[in-house]
């Protein structure tokens, strides 16, 4: 039988390697966009903002839209069988490894412009604090909460032909 102790430390397991996997996550990221064009200027990217591409949307090439099409409903599922308290720790557990895998895919083939690959990373580290929080506390609206954002906010900055916002999110 398991104890009150043996949840706390699974709880605790989870939450550390969901923080691992975040930092594993960027580090890949910022190895594979900032070391594939060798030759675009690291200046640029001071401190991360959400920016426009002078006033316009960026252009998305297929691995983001397919990576980020399946994030957005992977949420939507989990919004959608959620019990009104939160998310149970399956859910949650498998809603990051979903988002995680998707953030990986979306390393090792998404292929943008600098300035566009800076907003973009805005955008995956939400992701990744709304299911580290997701993890760390299912319970809580918190988790969701950042996610949703990150998701009603990336159509706002990349230019994603038939993307539909999570069901009653505003737009």
């Amino acid at each position: 039988m398991k104890t009150p102790a043996d949840k706390n430390r699974r709880s605790l397991i989870a939450v550390i390697l969901v923080i691992v996997l975040v930092g594993l996550a960027y580090a890949v990221w910022t190895h594979f966009h900032h070391g594939h064009a060798g030759a675009h200027d690291h200046g640029d990217h001071g401190a991360a903002a959400l920016s426009l591409d002078d006033g316009q949307r960026w252009a998305t090439d297929e691995p983001l839209r397919i990576g980020m099409q399946r994030i957005r409903n992977a949420v939507a599922g989990t919004l959608a069988t959620a019990e009104p308290d939160g998310l149970s720790p399956a859910q949650a557990r498998a809603l990051a490894d979903t988002v995680q895998e998707n953030v990986t895919y979306l390393i090792q083939n998404c292929r943008l412009e600098p300035k566009a690959d800076a907003t973009l990373h805005v955008l995956i580290n939400q992701l990744l604090t709304g299911v580290a929080a997701a993890t760390e506390n299912p319970a809580s609206d918190d988790g969701m909460a950042k996610l949703a954002e990150a998701l009603r906010e990336y159509p706002q900055y990349f230019d994603h032909p038939g993307w539909k916002p999570l069901p009653g999110a505003q737009p």
